[in-house]
């Protein structure tokens, strides 16, 4: 009914313009709509009929119940004899059903109206599906003596008990985490309690066949009414749980993948993940790995049976990298290409930054060693690009391959899933299922052990046990390696790599002691880096931090790096996902692809603000941000609360009350010290507290930025020592509180008379 030359000036320029042109399309007229589908490559047929637009509710059931019968005639019949012949040979492959049912449902669901057999039949079986229970004859009633409506009553309450349950399960959306009940029995207790004492409680054999069924169409249905709305169901464990930027790292990822595509042979991708704990049992007791989703094929004569999984003390933990092959287009699959698989033992190989990057040193390095790699992973502990051993472990990484670019991103808290590395799971676990390990004999020297710190308490006691413990669990490995080798994803074989060393790690690590001889690497904590002097600056010179990504490139120095062989071109920042004009989606990569970007979009993204205004006229309250000078200490911002104010000073300048607080209760010594201090020194906005070598020097903090004009902290008024009639502007005495200020906002001041005049 819709041409674009008759009803167009334009034609559509492509599918989206047209689909969004008919959905904001409206009609000067009120209509209801008809679509008949037939199925298969038949075309819909739609019917439009105007109606009235001030016809009543029973008109809006009845006219449409009208105009159906009116086009029901001119409705066409698709049907053939050998295509009802083979749907009856289809539908007997999944239930026995009398001939009269087939017919029946042939006729409902291809609109078949001719050679309908049984009449009648087909008459009593419509107005049965249209709820007319009486036609069905109920063989109970031939039971004398047993009426067959003396458990309606309980059947009653048991359909409220349940439906209370449906009522909250609908507030969670459909989702319900919790069984409400943990037997039948439970159930029918319940409901039993809601009844009176002389009603009849059926059998629980009786109160199970009153259930829906969960597929309508087997043969087990015919034994299940369906007049209670319950089923038996299995915790379906696919629960994603969600996050406020896992939007903007998905766009991150694409942008990913488009620098990927754009790099071509000068890039390599790399996804990589550690898999959950293999369990090994003890000495005679193999502890089974807990896949156990599908069968295997096993011998008749023989019986897989393995110990529990709750009876072990170590385990393996392997770790997988996939080089992604990288196709011409971000619409393509990335899940294919080599992947590499580490068996680690979880006692003494234990997952770290600096594992993960000689690892993946081994497996890149070689003659087609790629000058740019692109890294994604989870929020892991060892993965966590904000972590500081990450980025050390990263540049030790970047120093070994001789890198020119280098990106890691990761994904957001709690969305591991998307992860491609996570697709490569369900193939080891193909290898891991109906299959159990365990360690060999020790004899007896880790007899006692329970847990993994336990060996370790053991090994670190007596070090000789070291290389016995390692003879124990190589076979496990051994087995672990060999099953994962046979595996393949989509015809590319695994590669095992063999554990690192502690030597192969402290190898990689001599690029932060050549970098950086004022770091302490034993000690790679933001607390301690930040004194690093020339690690902070071989940061500014070649990384960009942000919250889910660090990036490393080469400097222009060539007194510091060597030249970069990939083209300028390539080279360029991955860029960080910025807001549309209508902030609900991040712009294409081809858009922001060479811009300086920042990380200001991100929605849990926080400003430093080191001002602010308030709801007061003229009113400006400040954050501190540094307590010292001279190590320039970030204070958190929680320190500046109504709970930590111990003291207050006055500004010489404005007489203002400025207020003095400390984490801790200060002591009667320190009491001491801050009014000598405060007596020796004087005190003006903006300046510190303390000077440096005092002994509450870093123990005692004021908010930093605070000028003469900035009124009095709301901190102030909520504090033991408080004078709740100063002025919050001038700090004059004998002021009020304004009332309809304070109804207006949650922050609120007190206001002395003259002020209040003046404004």
């Amino acid at each position: 009914m819709f041409e674009e030359d008759k009803h167009l000036k334009e034609s559509f320029n492509d599918n989206k313009q047209r689909s969004r042109y008919f959905d904001d399309m409206q009609l000067s007229v009120p209509i209801d709509l008809y679509k008949y589908c037939p199925g298969g490559n038949v075309v819909s047929i739609v019917f439009v009929a105007k109606v009235n637009v001030n016809r009543s509710s029973d008109e809006a059931l009845v006219e449409p119940i009208r105009v159906v019968s009116q086009i029901h005639n001119q409705l066409p019949e698709f049907h053939t004899r050998a295509q009802k012949r083979y749907f009856k040979q289809k539908l007997q492959n999944i239930a026995n059903i009398k001939p009269g049912v087939v017919d029946f449902i042939y006729k409902e669901l291809a609109m078949d109206a001719s050679q309908v057999s049984h009449p009648e039949t087909q008459e009593r079986l419509r107005l049965i599906s249209l709820g007319e229970t009486g036609l069905v004859a109920d063989l109970r009633d031939l039971n004398t003596g047993r009426p067959s409506d003396k458990f309606d009553v309980f059947f009653e309450k048991l359909q409220e008990v349940v439906e209370s349950v449906t009522a909250v399960d609908d507030r969670r959306h459909g989702e319900l985490h919790l069984s409400r009940w943990l037997s039948l029995e439970e159930m029918i207790r319940e409901a039993a309690e809601k009844c009176r004492e002389d009603t009849l409680i059926p059998s629980k054999s009786l109160v199970r066949l009153q259930f829906t069924p969960r597929n309508p169409y087997s043969h087990a249905a015919l034994n299940l009414t369906g007049k209670i709305d319950v089923q038996y169901k299995v915790q379906r464990r696919q629960l994603r749980v969600a996050h406020q930027d896992q939007h903007i790292c998905a766009a991150l990822f694409q942008y990913m993948k488009c620098k990927a595509v754009e790099l071509g042979k000068y890039g390599q991708m790399v996804c990589s993940d550690d898999k959950a704990k293999v369990p090994i049992g003890n000495p005679g007791l193999p502890i089974s790995t807990g896949v156990r989703g599908k069968k295997t094929i096993t011998p008749t004569s023989c019986e897989m049976v393995a110990g529990d999984h709750d009876m072990h003390c170590t385990s393996l933990t392997p770790s997988v990298y996939l080089l992604c092959k990288v196709p011409d287009t971000t619409e393509k699959s990335f899940v294919s290409g080599k992947v590499h698989v580490a068996v680690n033992d979880s006692v003494l190989q234990t997952s770290s930054p600096f594992r993960h990057a000689a690892l993946l040193s081994k497996v890149i390095a070689g003659p087609e060693c790629p000058k740019v790699l692109l890294r994604y992973s989870d929020g892991g502990t060892d993965q966590r690009n904000t972590l500081e051993s990450v980025k050390c472990a990263s540049i030790c990484l970047f120093k070994e391959l001789d890198l020119d670019l280098m990106v890691l991103a990761r994904c957001a808290p709690g969305n591991s899933w998307v992860n491609p590395a996570e697709r490569v799971m369900s193939i080891l676990n193909i290898g891991l299922q109906n299959c159990a390990l365990e360690r060999r004999d020790d004899d007896g020297a880790f007899k006692s052990v329970n847990s993994m710190s336990q060996v370790r308490e053991v090994i670190g006691k007596r070090p000789d046990l070291k290389e016995a413990w390692v003879s124990n669990i190589e076979p496990c490995q051994a087995v672990v390696q060999n099953r994962f080798a046979r595996l393949t994803l989509k015809g590319e074989k695994f590669q095992i790599e063999n554990p690192v060393t502690e030597d192969e790690i402290d190898v990689i690590k001599r690029h932060l002691r050549e970098l950086f001889p004022d770091l302490d690497i034993t000690k790679l904590q933001k607390a301690h880096t930040r004194s690093a002097a020339s690690y902070q600056k071989w940061l500014d010179d070649h990384a960009r931090q942000r919250q889910y990504s660090f990036q490393i490139r080469k400097c222009q120095n060539a007194d510091c790096c060597l030249p970069a062989t990939t083209p300028p071109e390539l080279l360029e920042w991955l860029p960080d996902p910025m807001f549309e004009t209508g902030k609900e989606h991040y712009k294409p990569y081809n858009v922001v692809k060479g811009q300086d970007t920042d990380d200001h979009d991100r929605p849990s993204y926080k400003a430093p603000q080191n001002k602010g205004t308030s709801n007061i006229k003229g009113a400006t309250t400040y954050k501190q941000t540094t307590d010292s000078v001279e190590n320039d200490t970030t204070v958190d911002a929680s320190m500046f609360t109504a709970q930590t104010a111990r003291y207050s000073t006055d500004c010489v300048e404005c007489k203002k009350p400025k207020v003095i607080f400390s984490k801790n209760k200060l002591t009667d010594r320190q009491q001491m010290q801050l009014v000598i201090l405060l007596s020796e020194h004087e005190y003006t906005c903006g300046s510190f507290v303390t000077v440096p070598g005092s002994a509450l020097h870093n123990k005692v903090h004021v908010r930093l930025g605070l000028t003469c004009e900035t009124p009095i902290e709301l901190a102030f008024y909520r504090s033991e020592f408080a004078k709740t009639d100063l002025c919050c502007l001038c700090a004059s005495a004998d002021g009020y509180v304004d009332e309809e200020l304070k109804k207006g906002s949650k922050l609120y001041y007190q206001y002395a008379n003259i002020v209040l005049k003046k404004d």
